[in-house]
């Protein structure tokens, strides 16, 4: 039931946004592994008499053990901690000298912000995220790492600049296609709908959103021009080469468009005006 009190312990969290309550508290938006999407007040984390700290360690991209309780639609936060290890990770072993955040800057900081704007708008709340929430951690560890190697090598050429380009798309791409699957709206990537053959790498295809490739033109509805080498790399999770990279940028866009309704996406039209 709705009213029904809700205790949680010990949570591993991420924020994805927040924003301010009355003058000393937040509305936080977290991403919880067992729980999906929760808001919850965090009281007088603003206020003179709070910690500085408090309000540091509620920030996007850091990784957090959280206690909430209240009714379902009125959570508090009781208490909240950074943490350098999530549930997951401590099962398969992951280094316990981790980060307690990650280290996110230039492109990687605005792609990370575009994922937790995806999932703020799209993510169902109190339903069990476990895979979503794996998935976000190893992004974003794959997004830290190519910060990293892009700040310890800023004086490259512009044929190194474009592999470093290269090196953003497949991370999103991954999270697009997994998310969209996630959520019940995977793609066709297999077959042709309407003569149900397998996809030929060798053809071109008319892709429609909610059915798939077909040979032939459709009449009547939306479609976007795709070779069938992008739809067998897409099937086969071969996101590199560079034709496959622009189409299936065309196609997830297209793909989310049609669940994200038609109020744009802040941190993408942020990236525009920085980056392109």
């Amino acid at each position: 039931m709705m009213n029904s009190r809700l205790t949680l312990d010990n949570q591993s969290a991420v924020v994805l946004h927040h924003y301010n309550y009355r003058d000393s508290s937040l509305i936080v938006n977290f991403f919880l592994s067992d729980m999906g999407k929760i808001s919850a007040i965090a009281k007088g984390v603003k206020g003179k008499k709070s910690k500085h700290s408090q309000l540091v360690i509620l920030q996007p991209f850091q990784k957090l053990k959280i206690s909430l309780s209240g009714k379902q639609e009125l959570l508090y936060l009781k208490n909240f901690e950074l943490t350098t290890q999530f549930d997951h990770e401590a099962d398969t072993g992951t280094d316990l000298t981790a980060s307690s955040g990650w280290n996110l800057s230039g492109k990687s900081l605005y792609c990370a912000y575009y994922i937790n704007e995806l999932l703020l708008r799209l993510l169902p709340s109190h339903t069990d995220c476990n895979e979503i929430f794996t998935l976000y951690d190893q992004i974003l560890n794959v997004l830290s790492d190519i910060s990293a190697q892009q700040i310890s090598n800023q004086h490259i050429s512009d044929k190194e600049q474009s592999r470093f380009s290269v090196q953003y798309e497949v991370p999103l791409r991954i999270f697009e296609l997994k998310l969209l699957d996630y959520l019940g709206y995977g793609l066709n990537f297999s077959h042709d709908f309407q003569s149900n053959l397998a996809v030929d790498d060798k053809k071109q295809y008319y892709y429609v959103i909610d059915s798939g490739p077909s040979e032939l033109p459709v009449n009547g509805v939306k479609y976007l021009m795709i070779s069938g080498r992008t739809l067998v790399n897409l099937a086969n999770g071969q996101i590199t080469d560079q034709k496959t990279l622009q189409q299936s940028k065309q196609l997830l866009k297209w793909a989310l468009a049609e669940h994200l309704g038609h109020k744009p996406l802040k941190s993408r039209e942020i990236f525009k005006q920085l980056y392109c």
